[in-house]
Order: structure tokens, then sequence, then C-alpha cells
């Protein structure tokens, strides 16, 4: 989960091979998908951003969330590079924090392919630092606006994370930002 060097190729194959047998760490899962309610107990935020206007755009930032451009743009790599966010799919997250490396297994558990929305979330695998569950989802309203939405709710996992208390709380909602940053980036 934390190391003080950035895990090798052979480490993140064998977590990503004992992750694909796990189930989601949380209640709630696909509560970000909306119409729901989110599960008691965890911190929640959501985060908007205007992308632009038409299909091209639309198409463009869903094709953005397809290649993980979100998470690129946090600083957050995917492992294995060449995965797509597909139901089911299970995906091993790789993140510095100052002199520490994290390794944070995930599974896509939903995904959504409309004609004006389109998306996923993953949700948290064991040994994730945190239990809960990020969507991202490209929207277009009936005047052809689009925007990016993203939703998370989450708990500390780990005594580090519980540590931070307050500042998680500010993480989450800071890369939230970066996320939905870096999918309008992409799209324009």
């Amino acid at each position: 989960m934390f190391s003080l060097r950035r895990p090798s190729a052979e480490h993140l194959a064998a977590t990503l091979t004992a992750a694909r047998s796990e189930q989601p760490t949380y209640d709630g899962t696909g509560a970000t998908a909306g119409g729901g309610n989110l599960p008691t107990g965890y911190r929640a935020a959501v985060v908007r951003r205007h992308v632009g206007s038409g299909q091209p755009v639309f198409d463009a930032a869903v094709a953005a969330l397809d290649s993980w451009a979100a998470q690129r743009h946090a600083g957050v790599e995917v492992y294995p590079p060449q995965a797509r966010p597909a139901e089911g799919e299970t995906v091993v997250q790789l993140l510095r924090l100052g002199p520490l490396w994290a390794t944070a297994a995930c599974r896509i558990v939903y995904r959504l392919d409309e004609a004006d929305r389109a998306g996923f979330a993953y949700g948290t695998l064991t040994g994730h630092p945190v239990r809960g569950e990020e969507a991202f989802l490209v929207e277009r309203d009936a005047a052809g606006v689009v925007r990016v939405r993203i939703a998370v709710f989450s708990r500390p996992n780990h005594w580090l994370v519980r540590l931070g208390g307050p500042v998680g709380r500010l993480v989450q909602r800071r890369t939230a930002g970066r996320y939905a940053d870096g999918i309008a980036r992409a799209a324009r």
C-alpha cells in the first residue's frame, strides 16, 4: 500500500492479480450513479466543470475518460496502462504522496453509455488507503451543454489517512477538481 520506493512492475502485477479476487470494501456500491443516497459515515464531494457544447465535445470528453486523462492530470498512474474502464475491470492506481508511493486497487463497479451521459465509477478493494467510490461522468443537457461531474465518497482505511483528518477532505476535493480539469482540458 505505502512504500518509500516506487513499486516495481512485478509488485504492481502481483497486486493486480491478488485484487482480481477481492470484493469492494465499502457500503453503497454504485451510489455515485445518482438517484440514491450515499452511505452514512463517509465524506462526500461533487465537483462539476463546464466543458463546452455539442456532440464533438461530448465525444471528446468520453474519450478522455476512457484514456484515464482525469487520473493522469491528477498525477495518478493506472496499471495496467492499456486497461479500459469497463464494468468488472480491476486496476491498480499508483501515486506519489511526498516521499511515499501508494498503490491502491480498484474495480470498475459500473459503466454508463447513454446518449447524453457516459462514464464509470470505481470502488476500492482490500489494501486501498481509503474505502469508497469515485465516479467520472460526462453529461450533456437538453441545450447541448457538456459538463463533467466527479462524485466521490470515502472514509479512511489506513492509519496514515486517519492521521490526516481534515486534510483528507481537502485532498479529496482538490483531487476531484484535478480529475474534472483533466477531462475538460483533454476534451477541448
